[in-house]
């Protein structure tokens, strides 16, 4: 009878011997690839060369240092995942998001679990711990960014299975969409025309321009790092009607300074859209005005900060039935007047979707009148005249 072969990446019983009158240890040993091969030490003493072939062995037997193991914590499994070259198609601020939970939220809570430690149940109360802390939206994109690095963990051999896949689901609460009327976009757009023409509080003259930016929003339905990101050369108002094209979005790069991401939120989000006659004006008289390539450029004409954008928001709508509306609230009043004027395929070409279902979902505000169904529901009861 045959005799069975080794178990991969195992070495079989130690001879010691003598070859050339030194001492010598030899053994059979498995590879990788399936080959058994002989390997052998030489030492000054019998023990020696033993000691020397297993330090070969176990050599041999590590992993290079750009593997993982089941004694590698998490966090090294995250930050190899993070550093893949695949990584590098990330949007920069996906990317940025994504350093930020690998960074505190994994980094911190569950960065020195080793590999081999890592459970279901382990898994299962920490990302309850996380929707608890942080909310139920980090903690949907902690699982995923887990599910990713322990999948790799798998490919590597450091783990058997993925634990995330049988880990409970995060349940969140989906909140009504509710778009501001159009009575509301007039009476807020007031609001912002007041807001630009009434001095600070040290007697200046304001230069948040939110009016000439509201008129561009609603204009529009652009997202707001969209709008900073445009510059003259986005805009056409030569054509008939005047268009802009979205090709980029403002975004926190890594070194923490405000730039221009060269391409927008996905590649539904690149788009041309035709202007109103009231943005078209704005536009107009901006451009008459302009000293600089950028649309929306900030006081000193270089790219707009969007928190400076947001904080100017909030203090114009501050003691006002509006206070907590952020420009997205123009993005699901935009989708919402089109849905009902045009169709929720309108909308969605509007807003940059990928498809209906998201504008419907997250920026249409639902109707609840029904159809006029009374001649149908008539027949139930029918004259016998």
């Amino acid at each position: 009878m045959a005799r069975p072969p080794l178990e991969l990446e195992t070495w079989g019983k130690i001879r010691r011997t003598t070859i050339d009158g030194q001492d010598v240890a030899v053994c059979r040993y498995r590879d990788s690839d399936g080959v058994t091969r002989i390997m052998q030490r030489r030492g000054r003493t019998p023990a020696e060369a033993e000691r020397n072939l297993v330090k070969a062995l176990k050599k041999r037997l590590a992993p290079s240092g750009e593997d993982l193991t089941s004694n590698s914590t998490v966090r090294a499994a995250a930050a190899k995942w993070f550093t893949e070259p695949e990584r590098d198609d990330l949007a920069i601020a996906t990317r940025n998001r994504y350093r930020q939970i690998l960074e505190t939220i994994i980094g911190k809570g569950f960065g020195d679990v080793r590999l081999a430690e890592v459970t279901v149940p382990r898994v299962d109360r920490f990302l309850k711990r996380v929707t608890q802390e942080n909310g139920a939206g980090s903690a949907k994109t902690t699982r995923t960014l887990l599910q990713h690095v322990f999948a790799l963990a798998v490919r590597h051999g450091a783990m058997r299975a993925n634990p995330v896949r049988d880990a409970g689901r995060i349940m969140q609460a989906r909140k009504a969409v509710t778009a501001p009327s159009v009575a509301d976009v007039r009476a807020m757009r007031w609001i912002m025309w007041a807001y630009d023409v009434t001095p600070d509080k040290r007697g200046a003259t304001r230069s948040a321009e939110l009016g000439d930016l509201f008129d561009v929003f609603i204009g529009t339905g652009a997202r707001t790092a969209e709008v900073l990101a445009l510059r003259w050369a986005d805009v056409d108002l030569e054509s008939t009607p005047a268009t802009v094209s979205i090709r980029g979005t403002v975004v926190i790069g890594d070194d923490g300074k405000v730039m221009v991401q060269p391409h927008p939120k996905s590649d539904s989000s690149r788009r041309t859209l035709l202007l109103p006659g009231f943005a078209t004006d704005v536009l107009t008289r901006r451009r008459i005005d302009s000293y600089c390539e950028w649309v929306f450029p900030s006081a000193t004409g270089t790219l707009r900060w969007p928190h400076n954008l947001g904080r100017n928001w909030r203090e114009a709508l501050a003691g006002t039935p509006y206070a907590g509306l952020s420009p997205r609230s123009l993005r699901k009043a935009v989708a919402t007047l089109l849905r009902d004027v045009m169709g929720v395929e309108a909308a969605q070409g509007q807003l940059g979707h990928a498809s209906p279902a998201v504008t419907r979902k997250h920026y249409i505000q639902p109707l609840h009148v029904g159809p006029d169904a009374t001649s149908a529901l008539g027949a139930w009861i029918q004259s016998d005249e």
